[in-house]
């Protein structure tokens, strides 16, 4: 990987991070109040999601039929947008866990300087979920 292609990692994890915390979206009590549509509902973090929606969706039509990023590089987009039992079941399952903790993953790693148990016990569930499911589909090949 080049020197330019590390910058521009650098700056997407940089702004990502950024992003995360002037949204609140890395404070769990924050996600979990906007979570919480009956009781105390903190709304500001649906501006979050619109503008990533938004976003995204500008980035998927540019790059639809290309082949190679700005930086000269492959892009592989899914191929297919068929919804599947992995698809329904990886999704509940991010979706209760994200419930819970009010964690996700991009949060959990600005968080994780923090040391504060729930990062701990979210990465205590993270890593031996992804071997688990990495033997899972090893065994279904």
């Amino acid at each position: 990987m080049n020197h330019l292609l590390k910058l521009t990692a650098f700056l997407s994890g940089l702004i990502f991070g950024l992003g995360l915390l002037v949204s609140g979206f890395f404070n769990p009590n924050n996600v979990l109040a906007f979570f919480d549509v009956f009781g105390d509902w903190k709304a500001g973090l649906m501006i979050t999601f619109i503008l990533s929606i938004a976003i995204s969706a500008v980035g998927f039509k540019t790059f639809k039929n290309k082949t190679k990023s700005l930086m000269n590089q492959s892009i592989h987009l899914p191929d297919t947008q068929r919804v599947n039992q992995k698809l329904i079941l990886g999704s509940a399952l991010f979706g209760v866990g994200w419930g819970i903790a009010g964690i996700c993953p991009g949060p959990a790693l600005v968080l994780i300087g923090s040391l504060k148990v729930e990062v701990i016990y979210f990465f205590i569930g993270l890593i031996p979920g992804i071997f688990f499911i990495a033997l899972i589909q090893r065994k279904s090949v």
